[in-house]
């Protein structure tokens, strides 16, 4: 009996201990869950548009499984149907994967010029060796006569375009991957960023090893397939744990300062943020950028940057925006910019490639009118002096981000930023050492620029309709 009480006390004990590790619960929410942690001094009043009475952080936790995303939702990602032979043997259609060469079709120029290209060409080498053992031969095709004609006799592409028998019609709305009836494999995806995470995905299925798990694959024998990734949506995010905390739809008559704040106003580059450059009308949050001869600070060019009050670590970020009319990266014209930053970035060593007290910059849209672009910016980087950054430009899909509304997303956990453009992932990177694990500020901004070459009667607009933010 008085083991029996000691076991019961000692249970009790370390549940205490667990719990206090975690951070403070209320033992009885209104809505049965659990309230996250708050950045806010307690008392301070409620932040209308916010449905939770204190978002902010989600607790630090260890890294979470990585949550399967590949369709239908229904089935598990992962069937782990593809047993390895007796012989630890790699084949794709019965020919040995040493045969096969692998296809990335890269444009070289100056859209492009961003890219991070040694870091697609050098993860889908490392990860092929890490899983496999096998050191696969990479080609890189700028040509796009390529596309129709089959260079190599066993082929691994990489790109957009490719024409085989077998491969569907090239859609830039998708990410998808698979194998043909002539063991032709293929992956697809707007964004060149992307492919080392296809190609990942790929080798976890079919090979049966976690890339990074330190442990390589015993063989595999791969036929004909096709796996495409699901677009994000609310159920996908209910589905993994994620509720609501912050939406923001506009619908007053002037903007909440009870919970936005003008940021970084008076002099930026060649011009100045100023509140007046805000206003909300017809449910929509407007942001402009133009010259003004009598402006709060003097003449000259005046945009703005609205950020939260309240701030955040994790979660899932999404805004729809109308971006603004712009020349083009460098033609000195303002830029419409969906991001979250650090409390204190890039002061000598603190963001410490992301994961310091400086955190990270997440640039999660910039229209230059050249195509969308979204980057991660840190330093503390070794080997490298200054910033480093990992940057994602899209083409292709579209040139209507000016005209139309889009939706703009980033879902940050312990793993990953992975960045969503109308629910379709373009990018998923853990740049530098991981990814930042402090509360950070979520802006909208209209950025001013440098060298203005737009005439001065030139008024650029950008439109949202909402902002709202998801914790687990």
């Amino acid at each position: 009996m008085l083991k029996r009480l000691f076991c019961l006390l000692l249970s009790f004990l370390l549940l205490s201990l667990a719990l206090a590790a975690c951070g403070s619960v209320d033992p009885n929410p209104e809505d049965g869950s659990q309230s996250p942690a708050s950045s806010q001094e307690s008392g301070q009043s409620e932040p209308e548009g916010s449905t939770d009475p204190a978002p902010a952080t989600e607790p630090a936790t260890e890294p979470a499984a990585e949550p399967g995303e590949l369709i239908p939702p229904e089935k598990p990602a992962y069937e782990k149907e593809y047993a390895a032979p007796e012989d630890g043997s790699f084949t794709i259609c019965g020919v040995p994967l040493s045969e096969y060469t692998q296809v990335l079709y890269w444009n070289g120029n100056s859209d492009y010029a961003k890219l991070d290209f040694r870091k697609v060409r050098d993860g889908l080498t490392d990860l092929t060796t890490s899983a496999t053992g096998l050191e696969l031969t990479l080609k890189v095709v700028r040509n796009e006569r390529m596309f129709e004609k089959k260079e190599y006799e066993h082929e691994i592409l990489f790109g957009t375009g490719f024409v085989r028998d077998g491969i569907p019609e090239t859609n830039l709305k998708k990410n998808y991957y698979g194998v043909t009836e002539d063991g032709t494999v293929y992956f697809s995806s707007p964004s060149y960023m992307l492919y080392p995470y296809l190609w990942q995905l790929f080798l976890e299925e079919f090979c049966g090893v976690p890339v990074g798990s330190g442990e390589r694959s015993g063989g595999c024998e791969i036929g004909p397939c096709y796996r495409e990734l699901q677009t994000l949506d609310t159920a996908v995010l209910e589905a993994q744990g994620y509720s609501k905390v912050f939406d923001d739809e506009f619908d007053g008559e002037e903007l909440n300062l009870d919970v936005w704040e003008t940021v970084s106003n008076g002099p930026r580059r060649e011009g100045y943020n100023a509140p007046s450059q805000v206003s909300v009308e017809d449910g929509k949050l407007i942001l402009r950028g133009q010259y003004l001869t009598e402006g709060e600070f003097g003449e000259g060019w005046y945009g703005v940057m609205l950020g939260l009050k309240q701030r955040y670590c994790r979660g899932y970020f999404e805004a729809s925006i109308k971006c603004s009319e712009n020349m083009g990266r460098g033609y000195g014209d303002f830029w419409s910019a969906f991001w979250i930053e650090g409390p204190s970035p890039y002061v000598g060593e603190d963001s410490q490639g992301g994961i310091g007290p400086g955190g990270a910059e997440l640039d999660i849209l910039e229209l230059f009118g050249d195509g969308v672009t979204n980057c991660i910016w840190v330093s503390g980087v070794e080997g490298v002096e200054g910033l480093s950054a990992e940057v994602c430009e899209i083409h292709k899909i579209g040139d209507n981000y000016s005209e139309e509304f889009h939706t703009y997303a980033m879902l940050w956990d312990e793993n990953y930023y992975r960045i969503y453009l109308d629910g379709m992932l373009i990018t998923c990177t853990n740049h530098a050492y991981g990814t930042s694990r402090v509360e950070e500020q979520v802006l909208i901004t209209m950025e001013t620029a440098n060298g203005y070459v737009i005439p001065t009667d030139t008024v650029r607009e950008m439109q949202v309709e909402y902002l709202r933010i998801w914790q687990r």
